[in-house]
């Protein structure tokens, strides 16, 4: 019960620093564009697809691959 608990804190916490990092990288992206910094952009690049990460890893996803990986007596 506390290894569940754990893991849906964990799983909280990666979503919530995952948003945080795409926000981040968004606001980061569109306040270096019109400046021309491309070590801005590039690593505005790098804070989405972090957070885009952290999101599919929190698993918090898409239900149909739990339901697809039940065994057939389960469904």
């Amino acid at each position: 019960m506390a290894n569940e608990r754990v893991k849906s804190v964990g799983g909280y916490i990666m979503r919530l620093l995952g948003g945080v990092a795409i926000i981040v990288g968004i606001l980061m992206f569109f306040g270096t564009l019109p400046e021309g910094n491309l070590v801005g952009v590039v690593l505005s690049i790098a804070f989405v697809a972090g957070g885009a990460v952290l999101l599919k890893r929190s698993g918090g996803g898409s239900r149909a691959g739990r339901v697809a990986s039940a065994p057939h007596g389960q469904r």
